[in-house]
């Protein structure tokens, strides 16, 4: 029995396989990008919800002084 063979090896038909690879390539360092840069963000938000939530007592405090009629006067 014989394979066929075909017309053997063409290089022009790798062309759209290696285009299509090289568009692929950055599609995905962007979406790793994109999801660390969110991951980032989203951790640096909380950092400052966590800060912003100690900060609360000392401008109440600084409030109080401030009023006219209040037991620091």
């Amino acid at each position: 029995m014989e394979r066929e063979v075909g017309e053997g090896w063409r290089p022009w038909a790798a062309v759209p396989r290696i285009a299509a690879g090289a568009i692929s390539v950055p599609v995905v360092v962007g979406f790793v990008a994109l999801g660390a840069a969110v991951i980032v963000i989203r951790s640096l938000r909380d950092v400052a919800r966590g800060t912003w939530s100690l900060v609360p007592p000392w401008r109440a405090g600084a409030r109080e002084e401030e009023r006219p009629g209040s037991r620091a006067a």
